[in-house]
């Protein structure tokens, strides 16, 4: 029977080898499964349209979540305090008896509307709106409501 004396050394570098290898394995499969997480994060994060959707015809009035149909500051008009609002974070909504819907599209054409009763075209998707296109209703064109 030969006895070897390096056999200790030989059993501490296999297991080193062996814990490096499966960390490193361990590390990617990590990081995997969390790169998959973050990507599913992010696109819940953005608003889906479904793209079959059709585009329907909405009216209300445009405000910001923040205010909603009654606006906080007495010194600003319905328009600059929904303007405010949205410059401190808010988001545009529209407001319909008591339907509310946050709006989404090109901040410029919204905001241009800010404080008045709109007619627009959009895609609904759950609570919110893909504003496409907007002008006054025509009420307000007359002076009336």
């Amino acid at each position: 029977m030969k006895k070897h004396d390096h056999s200790w050394l030989t059993l501490v570098t296999f297991l080193i080898a062996t814990t490096l290898a499966s960390s490193l394995v361990f590390a990617l499969a990590f990081a995997g499964v969390t790169a998959v997480i973050g990507e599913s994060a992010q696109a819940a994060d953005e608003p889906q349209v479904d793209p079959i959707a059709t585009e329907r015809t909405f009216s209300g009035v445009i405000t910001d979540a923040r205010c909603g149909a009654r606006h906080i500051n007495p010194q600003k008009n319905a328009s600059e305090c929904s303007h405010l609002c949205v410059r401190h974070g808010s988001n545009y909504i529209v407001v319909d008896g008591d339907k509310k819907y946050e709006l989404i599209g090109e901040l410029r054409q919204i905001a241009e509307f800010a404080g008045q009763r709109v007619r627009f075209i959009g895609v609904l998707d759950g609570q919110t709106i893909k504003v496409t296109s907007t002008s006054l209703q025509a009420e307000d064109r007359r002076g009336g409501r």
